[in-house]
């Protein structure tokens, strides 16, 4: 009997969606706690997932089940009739010739209706997974545009590469949702004193590993993930200020790993979703279509019409098969509707480095994700900077918490009138000068601190001084 794709995951044909999930993710970990597995059966294993995970595909394919198990009990229901059927002698030539002519009506019937559910199968094993019990040898390289094509009644198809766009109808929004939500999560940044600093958005890009946006994480030390009702700690492992992207681990977490895609397989004109969490409104989504692949020195980045928000960064661009082809990453605010995205084939070329000056990294890091009012005013009118510096200067006044990202230093400063400044650290006093004019700040306080002002507004100032770490500051 062939293998469906219930006995693939291990489970019953009325088990709920969260019973396929979960039997998804332990055998998705029993392979990848197999020094060598094979790639086959991971691919086996996700379009089972997806299908049976899709209410209106399970149904077809349940339906589809139902019919061949319908035909299979009318065969053997034949069989056995035909097995103890009684048989009366005819001597007689009259007789003879009835039962041949008999005979030959019932061979006919039955090689058409033979002919007819071989051709039914033959439509079905065409528009869906078949249900096969043995593995096709494919490619490594699983293409995020995939045909699926017949195979021999002993093996499983495999999806193969096709160069057609239109070669599959691609999934509604509601299909995308469902399928890729659980995979995404809302990240929430906090300082040294465990008060919340920024949010953003994730994604599963491996077990326990989520990937983000740098600039989310650079405003603070501590992070927490959620992900549907889990809410668990988390750690930079690897940030790429280069691409703006930073790895997360997230002990504990269950959430499914999304499928990588590639920009290579994009077109201007298609159609894509973003899923994240703008504003905190987390697993919100949206679409729109590729506007453009822009070029930069570091390769392409995706131009978008998904609207997205702050919160958003870090979230994920999956196109219509649900795929994960960008991160969200930033917005133009001058313009409508300008949305980027940095391509999800980078995840997988990231290091440990910092932004150059014409990277994705050096645009987000310096102003385009958080309100950068001093930047701003000194842009608009270039007969303003002595203005502009005295009205930085101003504003700055007053107490603020300080801290080191990497160093996890934190002080509090009273930043005073006449360039004079005191405060705390470790319980020590200090007092000391500073100069700053909304661009670049200076402190004096026995040691000498000073860097380029990446952020400054009401509430928030963050200072690079031109190493790894940063100064982060909120007013208190």
């Amino acid at each position: 009997m062939k293998q469906t794709l219930y006995d693939i995951l291990s489970v019953p044909q009325d088990a709920t969606v969260e019973q396929i999930r979960a039997a998804y993710q332990h055998a998705m970990s029993e392979l990848d706690s197999t020094a060598q597995h094979d790639h086959n059966k991971k691919v086996i294993l996700r379009e089972a997932y997806e299908l049976l995970s899709t209410p209106q595909k399970r149904s077809s394919y349940d339906a589809r089940l139902a019919r061949q198990e319908s035909l299979r009990s009318q065969a053997s229901i034949a069989r056995e009739q035909q097995a103890t059927a009684p048989v009366t002698p005819t001597p007689a030539p009259a007789r003879n010739w009835i039962s041949v002519i008999a005979l030959m009506a019932v061979l006919l019937a039955a090689a058409a209706t033979w002919w007819s559910v071989k051709q039914k199968e033959e439509r079905n094993r065409q528009q869906e997974l078949p249900v096969y019990s043995e593995v096709t040898p494919a490619s490594p390289v699983e293409p995020p545009l995939r045909a699926v094509v017949p195979a021999p009644p002993s093996q499983i198809a495999e999806p193969v590469a096709s160069n057609n766009i239109n070669a599959e109808a691609g999934k509604t929004a509601e299909e995308i949702y469902a399928l890729r939500a659980p995979s995404i999560a809302l990240i929430q940044v906090f300082s040294p004193i465990g008060t919340q600093v920024a949010i953003g958005s994730g994604v599963m890009i491996a077990p326990e590993v989520l990937i983000t946006n740098c600039h989310v994480t650079r405003s603070g030390v501590q992070y927490k993930a959620r992900i549907g009702k889990q809410l668990l700690a988390a750690t930079v492992i690897m940030a790429d200020e280069e691409y703006d992207l930073c790895r997360l681990s997230v002990p504990g977490a269950n959430a499914p790993v999304v499928a990588l895609g590639s920009t290579d397989n994009l077109r201007i004109g298609q159609k894509v979703f973003a899923i994240g969490a703008p504003l905190g409104l987390d697993l919100t989504i949206s679409d729109g279509i590729v506007s453009a692949l822009r070029p930069l020195s570091t390769g392409k980045v995706i131009q978008t019409t998904a609207p997205i928000s702050p919160g958003s960064s870090g979230g994920g661009l999956f196109d219509a098969y649900g795929k994960l082809v960008g991160i969200n990453t930033f917005q133009h605010k001058l313009g409508q509707n300008l949305n980027f995205a940095v391509p999800a084939d980078w995840i997988n070329t990231m290091s440990t480095r910092r932004a150059s000056n014409q990277s994705v990294g050096a645009i987000t890091m310096n102003s385009l994700e958080g309100n950068r009012e001093g930047n701003r005013d000194s842009n608009r009118d270039g007969n303003s900077q002595a203005s502009t510096a005295q009205q930085a200067a101003t504003k700055i006044l007053g107490l603020w918490n300080c801290y080191g990202v990497l160093t996890g230093y934190s002080m509090d400063v009273l930043f005073e009138r006449d360039s004079r400044l005191s405060g705390t650290m470790n319980g020590k006093k200090f007092s000391g000068n500073y100069l700053f004019d909304g661009k670049s700040m200076s402190l004096s306080i026995g040691a000498r601190i000073s860097g380029i002002v990446e952020e400054f507004t009401d509430n928030k100032l963050v200072v690079n001084p031109g190493k790894a770490d940063r100064m982060v500051c909120n007013r208190r």
